[in-house]
């Protein structure tokens, strides 16, 4: 029932939307992901501006709203439309293309076949894995990324903040340092979870699934249709192969997700659709505010996955359009510009609250190969990073030549350059994050690279999914060559060979099962091994640690206060599992720096109830910093999540014998002080005695003042 909900949230506020606004059935379906995604993160800064909570309440008043305007933008374009002359109100609304592409054309049956198999294959296969690893769907996933992701998700739903420009308030608690993170994926997660009935980390887990399992092999599809440029046999047949054959890629979903990056893959896996939503804007006008919503999706997802869908729609219009116009050269332009306007416009005030933080995200560099012709070759086989960690028998080479022979019909038959320039850019993006080009060039191509953190393992994907569509489209153009198609339309052809799209149909869907059966066997193992890899591990957190978080969730005062400890050993999944209110939610430090309160009691934690110098019994800096932020527990689970991030012993070995703080829970390494200002002798040895109950360790003798609480 849960996947129905995911499935239902994500699908239907933007289908409505854009079938309301004039985009028909089937393309209304393959633009309901992007501008649902669009109205969850419109929505959630737009709430963000007030007092109001963010929640499924508020976020149905803003779809309803939207809604209304794409009503009236439906009747307004009509309107104008039927007074130029239309004979009726469908193609007053459509001009010129009565009723193609509704429901009732058999174009979309196979694409849509293609897209369910391969939607089917990446939530079945994920969610038996999920089920059967540690803790099911409470599973909690051993990243550095992912602990963010599921704070972020129980931030918005326990505060009702979901703005991207507020996320200050989620981790730097002490000072609400700016920061602009986008936060549409964990809106919507909140959301489901709201609709569900969830917990953020089960939620969590299964919009991660869900989502980039839904939007891949439609993304896929819908780029199988723009590069071939009609709705063919070609199409239908290259994008329902396209659908499935996404589920075979390492590095589109399987590597993505090991990695943690999740909001990133849904950024990117909505692409296609978006470009997509552009292309048929210049065809369908109507179309124009759901392609701006898609790609306010696409922003509030992940920023730098705007230059998938700009690079393409660009080049589409400078390489294709300029020379083939729909209706002329300025309309078709303006038509394209006008979404694109509008969406970064209504995206401009978040930006320009994150523009501080540019020169952050262009820091990161990858430049992991030793030469530019390894950097080549790793980006054009597409073994970019962990690929062989887990896919060691991996050989694209029946994908590339599938890939090639779509390659040459898109360019040279349907005459679509654009396409195969985008796809050698993609290729130099990613060889550039490998190892840079010299001079100018390499700069150039860094401009971009750097908004995706100039890692290969990211640029790739986007190659991928080009490869991937254009092998379908190489299987569509054999099997068409096969059942002998280039003669069909000869009047002397005999009747039985030209009925040759029938037959073509009836061969794809064996070949589409075939498919099936070949990319499951191919990557099934590594796919299920990378799956796993950060799920049954104890890297952030083990099952001592989630004893001690329950312990800790019974004790009234954890949530009078904060819980301090070190937030690289992934202390913070407290804040996700249960609420406790930990004073880190990330990995990464809160924003305050030297001389903050939360600086002085992570470095000099050793030095709680230790006095001032010549005055044993004064309070030091320590003690006021930990009154001030209001830290109550200090919660210690080792080790750090990178090797080369060194002990906190000021915190490991100094609570132990600071005269500030007591040890009251212990199971294996994780250990629960308390601040012993924040409790009398009794409160102590109340909790101690109540956690050797819970399962603890021995703990050190009970205190000498064993005094009932006034």
């Amino acid at each position: 029932m849960s996947i129905v909900i995911a499935i239902a949230v994500l699908i239907l506020p933007g289908f409505f939307v854009a079938w309301l606004s004039g985009v028909k059935g089937p393309a209304a379906i393959a633009s309901a992901i992007p501008v649902t995604f669009g109205i969850a993160g419109f929505a959630a800064w737009m709430w963000g501006t007030t007092s109001q909570r963010f929640n499924l309440v508020t976020f149905l008043i803003t779809w309803l709203i939207i809604l209304a305007l794409a009503a009236v933008w439906r009747w307004a374009f009509a309107l104008v439309a039927r007074r130029r002359g239309a004979q009726t109100w469908w193609d007053a609304f459509n001009p010129g293309e009565a009723r193609k592409g509704s429901f009732l054309d058999p174009f979309w049956i196979l694409p849509g076949a293609g897209v369910i198999t391969g939607a089917w294959l990446f939530i079945s296969k994920q969610m038996q894995w999920l089920e059967e690893a540690p803790h099911g769907l409470n599973n909690i996933f051993q990243g550095w990324d992912v602990q963010w992701h599921a704070n972020s998700v129980r931030f918005i739903m326990e505060e009702g903040i979901a703005s991207p420009t507020r996320m200050g308030e989620l981790q730097s608690i002490e000072t609400n340092a700016t920061l602009l993170y986008p936060s549409a994926f964990h809106a919507l997660t909140a959301l489901f979870a709201e609709a569900a009935n969830l917990d953020p980390i089960p939620a969590l887990n299964i919009m991660s699934i869900v989502a980039p399992g839904l939007a891949l092999p439609l993304s896929v599809a819908c780029l199988a249709w723009v590069f071939v440029g009609n709705r063919g046999m070609v199409f239908q047949i290259g994008a329902g192969i396209a659908a499935i054959a996404v589920y075979m890629s390492p590095v589109i979903v399987w590597i993505t997700n090991y990695v943690g990056a999740w909001p990133y893959m849904v950024a990117v896996g909505i692409t296609g659709m978006v470009i997509a939503q552009f292309v048929g804007v210049v065809h369908h006008h109507a179309a124009a505010i759901s392609a701006m919503l898609g790609l306010l999706g696409v922003v509030q997802l992940h920023p730098a996955a705007i230059t998938i869908v700009a690079i393409p729609v660009a080049l589409y219009w400078l390489l294709y359009l300029l020379f083939a116009p729909v209706q002329n050269r300025i309309k078709d332009f303006l038509w394209l510009a006008l979404p694109a306007v509008a969406g970064i416009a209504a995206y401009a005030p978040q930006l320009l609250a994150g523009s501080a933080q540019t020169e952050e995200v262009q820091s990161f560099t990858g430049d992991e190969s030793e030469s530019l012709s390894a950097a080549w070759n790793t980006t054009l086989t597409m073994h970019t990073r962990h690929v062989d960690d887990f896919f060691l028998d991996y050989d694209p080479t029946v994908l590339l030549a599938l890939a090639a022979v779509g390659g040459l019909f898109v360019i040279l038959w349907r005459r679509q350059v654009w396409a195969g320039v985008f796809y050698i850019l993609s290729v130099l993006f990613s060889v550039n994050a490998l190892h840079s080009f010299d001079g100018t060039v390499g700069e150039v191509l860094a401009l971009v690279g750097s908004l995706h953190y100039n890692m290969a393992h990211r640029l790739i994907i986007g190659v991928a999914m080009i490869v991937v569509a254009a092998a379908g489209i190489g299987v569509a153009v054999l099997i068409r060559l096969l059942t002998l198609a280039p003669v069909a339309s000869r009047r002397d052809t005999p009747a039985w060979v030209r009925s040759t799209s029938a037959v073509a149909a009836i061969v794809a869907i064996f070949v589409g099962w075939g498919a099936t059966w070949w990319v499951t066997d191919t990557i099934d193992k590594g796919a299920k091994l990378s799956f796993y890899a950060a799920r049954d591990d104890h890297r952030m957190v083990n099952d001592n640690d989630r004893a001690a978080y329950d312990w800790l969730a019974t004790q009234p005062a954890a949530f009078d206060g904060l819980i301090m400890g070190e937030p690289s050993d992934g202390y913070s999944w407290a804040y996700a599992y249960n609420g406790l209110p930990t004073a880190a939610r990330h990995y990464l430090w809160p924003t305050g720096g030297r001389g903050s309160n939360f600086d002085k009691i992570y470095w000099q934690a050793n030095l709680l109830g230790e006095g001032r110098l010549g005055d044993p019994n004064a309070k030091n800096d320590v003690d006021i910093a930990a009154e001030e932020l209001g830290v109550n527990f200090y919660l210690l689970s080792p080790w750090n999540f990178w090797a080369e991030q060194q002990p906190r012993w000021e915190m490991l070995h100094g609570l132990w014998t600071a005269d500030g703080a007591t040890p009251v829970y212990k199971r294996g390494n994780t250990v629960i002080f308390a601040v012993d200002a924040e409790f009398t002798p009794g409160e102590l040895n109340k909790m101690r005695r109540d956690a050797i109950k819970a399962g603890s360790d021995p703990l050190p003798a009970e205190l000498a003042d064993d005094q009932p609480t006034p």
